[in-house]
């Protein structure tokens, strides 16, 4: 009878302490910030991972935890604690990616190197390195988390890392006055900057990441002076008004996102999606920074209303936390389902495995040899032709990629039938065909009717 209650009791004794269930013990992840999910008492209401670079608090709620850990290179030891005092120790081996193709960070002053950000805090400590290295790691880290929940794996950017394993911002000052950004429209303002920075800080390697310093709002008239949010071809570029709101260490990610400080829109831009609070402000202007640079990876936008290629960027403080804090929308908490967090979608996530960009290692191809599409106007057939196996086909709809269709042999040449497409397609009119082929680079069409 005492074996028989013992046994029963043994899994109750287990939860007690914290429990991993999104990575394996002793497993290797190629980024240095990991997100830990897993079980833990349901009495416990606090959580901690330490590691040689210091101690995070986490979040706990019914029974689950998250929380971050930093990593060194090589072999790490993490210590889960819960606030009852049961600890488990976890261990991981951070490996750092040797993919030449990487994410580069700028923080773009005007032409008077002038490096302060628009806040509404009195005594901001102006740290904008800081503030950058913390949110590429974020975004890094939710990119290969969420990747991996979609089925596409633990891949992610690289991010260019000093020996302290600081993310390496580039302050640069650029050629005009902010009187000039300030005339121009942002079409403009994007292609200036973008010319600037690939004829003077050339890099086949590096999509930019560019946040402009001198983002204002005009006192007199209310409206925003070069402010904007662009990404496309190897450059996402954002006005920096809302950088003031970002969290300041890795410990400041989750308080960060359930801080319900209300906005003033009078002092600073409200781009909180109309939740005019800190947390909504920071989940909502770092959500978009990932989505400009999902365009510059190449992705379109999708129709998954939670993808981060439309507005589920939105919720990029999901992957983090439990539930969003009272706002203008919820004026009390609101506890959210794991099928509610921001991701990239599988239509984005299929395309985004196969760039040169979400390659932990050297690509094993760097020929740059692009997939033909064509369209038979008269049979409705698509062709799609490459010197590498064909991976991946995009069907549109208006200007977004709305079905498509992943493939796993060998095959150079693909055939898709008016009927095979159509029954996909649903109805809906086909705009754009896009293809990837296993080297990572793709080709798109556009369908003509006329």
């Amino acid at each position: 009878m005492r074996f028989a209650l013992l046994l029963f009791l043994l899994p109750m004794l287990a939860l007690a302490e914290p429990v991993v269930t999104n990575h394996e013990p002793d497993s290797e992840v190629r980024y240095p910030v990991v997100l830990l999910r897993g079980t833990i008492d349901e009495k416990a209401t606090e959580i901690t991972a330490k590691t040689e670079r210091g101690k995070i608090e986490g979040r706990v709620r019914d029974g689950k935890f998250k929380v971050l850990a930093e990593l060194a290179p090589g072999e790490n030891k993490i210590e889960l604690t819960s606030d009852s005092g049961k600890k488990t120790e976890w261990v991981l081996n951070f490996k750092k990616q040797t993919n030449p193709y990487y994410v580069r960070v700028i923080w773009m002053t005007d032409k008077s190197g002038a490096t302060d950000y628009a806040t509404s805090y009195e005594n901001d400590p102006q740290n904008y390195e800081e503030k950058l290295d913390v949110a590429a790691k974020m975004l890094q880290t939710f990119t290969a988390e969420r990747l991996f929940d979609t089925g596409y794996g633990r891949k992610t950017f690289r991010l260019e890392l000093d020996d302290s394993g600081k993310t390496k911002i580039h302050t640069l000052a650029a050629p005009k006055g902010a009187s000039h950004y300030y005339k121009i429209g942002d079409q403009q303002w994007y292609r200036e900057i973008n010319q600037w920075i690939n004829k003077k800080y050339p890099d086949p390697f590096a999509k930019n990441i560019v946040i402009a310093a001198y983002t204002r709002k005009d006192p007199e008239t209310g409206k925003m002076k070069a402010h904007t949010a662009l990404g496309g071809g190897n450059q996402g570029l954002f006005g920096g008004a809302s950088v003031f709101s970002w969290p300041d260490n890795l410990q400041d990610i989750t308080t960060t996102f359930l801080s319900d400080e209300i906005v003033d829109p009078k002092q600073v831009h409200d781009d909180s999606a109309g939740r005019h609070t800190i947390w909504g402000l920071a989940a909502t202007t770092l959500g978009a920074t990932l989505h400009e640079m999902g365009h510059a990876f190449g992705l379109p936008h999708c129709t998954d209303g939670f993808g981060i290629m439309t507005r589920g960027f939105d919720r990029i403080n999901r992957a983090f936390t439990f539930v969003d804090p009272p706002s203008r929308q919820n004026l009390t908490e609101r506890v959210f389902r794991d099928d509610q967090v921001g991701y990239f979608a599988p239509v984005s996530g299929s395309y985004l495995q196969w760039s040169p960009w979400f390659q932990l290692d050297k690509p094993a191809i760097e020929d740059k040899a692009r997939p033909q599409i064509q369209f038979d106007g008269t049979t409705g057939e698509i062709i799609v032709e490459s010197k590498f196996p064909i991976r991946w086909l995009g069907l549109w709809k208006k200007d977004n990629v709305a079905k498509f269709k992943e493939f796993t042999g060998e095959q150079k040449k693909v055939t898709v039938s008016s009927e095979e497409w159509k029954a996909l397609m649903g109805g809906d009119e086909l705009s754009n065909i896009s293809a990837v082929s296993e080297n990572g680079y793709g080709g798109r069409i556009k369908i003509n009717r006329e």
